[in-house]
């Protein structure tokens, strides 16, 4: 029965009891916080893949465009097209960089004549990623193929 008294020192120490149990997190709490960020990091990490994958294309594409532009001079001088990487560089210095693989390089170059140097094709071979073994080419036309594991649509690589 209430007999119309208050005792306010025990209320007040029930209050500052509770007050006191919610200074931090519980474990419940952080293990959501976890699974959250677990799951925005596994969504965003396909994409942040995709991208330097394309990134290192774009790097390959501007190689093989360089690679033509040496093959260009070198027909200019000498009315036929090589596959001699070494002809290349004298050319183009720059294009001498590319043909010195290294293991960490994430494409490798090659050149090859076709009719006799009336034509000729560049390959950048891709070394690393998730399109190892990927090729891009080049035409002595200027024509840009690429092909992984027999597809060449470029809307299912690197897209």
């Amino acid at each position: 029965r209430f007999n119309g008294s208050v005792n306010v020192s025990t209320d007040i120490q029930i209050s500052h009891h509770r007050c006191s149990m919610k200074k931090g997190f519980t474990l419940i709490e952080l293990v959501v916080v976890v699974i959250i960020i677990a799951i925005m990091a596994s969504l965003a990490l396909p994409q942040y893949t995709r991208f330097i994958e394309r990134s290192q294309a774009s790097m390959a594409k501007s190689a093989l465009v360089m690679i033509r532009y040496a093959e260009a001079v070198h027909y200019l001088l000498h009315s036929e097209y090589t596959s001699n990487t070494t002809d290349l560089a004298v050319e183009i210095p720059e294009v001498g960089k590319l043909f010195n693989y290294t293991l960490n390089d994430d494409w490798t170059y090659t050149v090859a004549t076709i009719n006799f140097g009336i034509g000729f094709n560049a390959f950048a071979n891709r070394e690393k990623g998730i399109y190892k073994n990927s090729k891009i080419t080049i035409t002595n036309d200027g024509e840009i193929g690429i092909v992984q594991n027999g597809t060449s649509d470029p809307q299912v690589i690197w897209k």
